[in-house]
C-alpha cells in the first residue's frame, strides 16, 4: 500500500528496473519466459501451443515458463513456485492487461528479449543461450 501511494507521488519514470522479488529464486538457475495471456485474441494460444510442443527443449534449456493472466501467474510444466503476478507485470513492464507480451529473464536476472507476437522455442532458447554465461 504504501509502495503504492509513493509510486503515485513520485511517478514511474525515475525508478530503476528491479527483478521481481519473486523472480529471484531463479537468479543463477533458471532463464524464466513469462508469456503475458491477456490478449483478446489468439495469440496465447498459439503461444501456448508453441511451448507445450517444445516442453523437453525448454526443460533442457533451463527455461521456466510462466503464464500470467487475470492476476494470477502459472507454471507451465510444473506448479512448484509462486510468482506475484502484479510485481512481475509491473517490474518488467510487461504488456498491460488486454495485451500479449513475453518477457525473457536470463539467468542472471536481465531481460533477454521482449516481443508482442508469439515466438518459437528456438528463438527463445537462441535468445536465452546467446546471453548465457555458460556458453
Amino acid at each position: 500500500m504504501l509502495r503504492s501511494i509513493l509510486h503515485e507521488i513520485m511517478g514511474t519514470g525515475v525508478r530503476e528496473h528491479h527483478l521481481p522479488r519473486s523472480l529471484e529464486q531463479f537468479r543463477g538457475k533458471k532463464n524464466v519466459l513469462i508469456v503475458f495471456a491477456d490478449a483478446e485474441d489468439n495469440r496465447p494460444i498459439i503461444q501456448d501451443e508453441l511451448l507445450r510442443k517444445a516442453r523437453m527443449r525448454l526443460i533442457e534449456d533451463d527455461i521456466e515458463v510462466f503464464t500470467i493472466a487475470g492476476g494470477g501467474a502459472f507454471a507451465l510444466f510444473d506448479d512448484g513456485q509462486d510468482l506475484d503476478a502484479d510485481d512481475v507485470r509491473e517490474q518488467l513492464r510487461g504488456a498491460s492487461n488486454g495485451e500479449f507480451g513475453l518477457v525473457l529473464v536470463g539467468m542472471d536476472g536481465k531481460v533477454k528479449l521482449r516481443s508482442r507476437e508469439p515466438m518459437s522455442a528456438e528463438e527463445i532458447s537462441r535468445a536465452a543461450d546467446l546471453h548465457s554465461p555458460h556458453h
